[in-house]
Order: structure tokens, then sequence, then C-alpha cells
């Protein structure tokens, strides 16, 4: 198995958490739009913090198992 260098360790673990970090933050954006009806809004509300909540946890234990890093 090839060694990757520190700063390659720390991009390939922590890239796709900034990645939907950034994701999650676009939808925030959107959703605090105020053309938008309120049940869209809410949705959106709801999806970038799922997405954070959700999402996050869910690449590290990916990453574990998978062994990146």
């Amino acid at each position: 198995m090839f060694s990757l260098p520190p700063l390659g360790k720390a991009l390939a673990i922590y890239g796709p958490v900034l990645l939907i970090a950034y994701a999650a933050g676009a939808i925030r954006v959107v959703a605090h739009r105020a053309d938008l009806p309120d049940r869209r809004r809410r949705t959106l509300q709801a999806t970038w913090v799922a997405l954070l909540l959700v999402g996050v946890p869910l690449w590290l234990v990916l990453a574990a198992v998978l062994r990146i890093g």
C-alpha cells in the first residue's frame, strides 16, 4: 500500500469534508432568499443542517473503513 505525504493525507480526509461544508453553505444561502415560499425555505434549511450532521460523520466513517489517510 502506498503512503501519502502528510499534506496529502490531510487533503484526502478533510477535502471531502470541506466540499460537504461548501455545499451546505451554498444551500444555506439559497434558503435565506426572501422570494422563496415558506415551505421551500424550511426544506432547504433542514437540508443544509442534515447535510452537515449526516454527511460529515458518514464521510469520516467511510474514510476509516476504506483506510484513507
